[in-house]
């Protein structure tokens, strides 16, 4: 008998090393799976095309407003694509530095010069009129540029947004004067690059440093895995820190030593636009 138990016991003991074994594969095969859908989700988001001299951008005007179709708008075999909406902000410095990357990333953009609350609720309305009116705007990937001014705008424009129950999906914000709070539940669905100069003014750096700290402490971020490097992609030594959940860089925050105000610095790494564009709220 005592035989016969100990056997059991030596199979026993195998069958759960072996399912212990399995468990501890668990994770690595969840974090190939992530990496397997995120390219797959990259493709989708924005595939390779080649374009003619007539499928460059036009402008359309809806109620007013004056806006620039993607490259390759009216190309039949588009005619069912929806589009992302880069809103460039403030100061306008995102549309400039976005044409150099245009047609890798077609999208409609809008100049818009406002950094309200309320001039957010309008903005959600009139891309709400547009998608209606017939314009294939992919409401799942509407993004946001501003620097300085358009840095501090960024967040009420967001906010005025969210009270129309619309959210632009990233934002690239560079600087600014006021604002950190963005808030938990606009947070939890939009992506921000922060970046700033630490040769900038005092108060914009602290303003910055509090915007990463409140980031820090929102709920939506309580489980998030925290990341930091060091680099001079820019041509300025640069730290970022990197708050990621489920696997997506939902806030990034960059600091550059010997960076004054300016947004020029930030839009040579290649990889900003990238990050841009690569958020849809349909995964979030």
């Amino acid at each position: 008998m005592f035989i016969h138990y100990y056997t059991r016991k030596i199979r026993n003991d195998y069958i759960m090393k072996q399912a212990l074994k399995r468990r501890s594969l668990y994770p690595a095969i969840i974090l190939l799976l992530m990496a397997f859908v995120s390219c797959e989700e990259e493709h989708i988001l924005n595939p390779k095309e080649t374009f003619e001299d007539s499928d460059a951008p036009v402008e359309f005007i809806h109620e007013n407003q004056v806006f620039q179709s993607p490259w390759g708008y009216d190309k039949s075999e588009n005619a069912s694509r929806k589009y992302p909406l880069l809103v460039s902000g403030m100061w306008g410095e995102g549309q400039a530095y976005y044409k150099t990357v245009a047609q890798d990333y077609p999208a409609f953009v809008i100049d818009y010069q406002k950094s309200s609350s309320s001039d957010g609720q309008s903005l959600a309305k009139w891309i709400k009129s547009a998608k209606d009116a017939g314009y294939r705007i992919d409401m799942n990937r509407i993004y946001l540029t501003g620097f300085s001014y358009g840095g501090s705008s960024s967040y009420p424009l967001a906010k005025g947004m969210y009270s129309e129950n619309t959210y632009f999906a990233a934002i690239i914000r560079v600087a600014g004067q006021s604002q950190s709070d963005l808030g938990n539940e606009i947070a939890e669905k939009t992506a921000v690059w922060y970046h700033i100069g630490l040769s900038d003014t005092e108060t914009r750096v602290e303003i910055a440093r509090t915007a990463l700290e409140y980031m820090r402490n929102y709920e939506c971020n309580s489980k998030a895995a925290e990341t930091k490097i060091s680099d001079n992609l820019t041509g300025h030594e640069r730290t970022t820190i990197t708050l990621s959940r489920l696997g997506y860089p939902m806030f990034k925050y960059s600091e550059y030593t010997d960076m004054g105000h300016t947004p020029g610095p930030c839009y040579t790494d290649e990889a900003l636009f990238a990050w841009l564009f690569n958020h849809s709220l349909e995964f979030k």
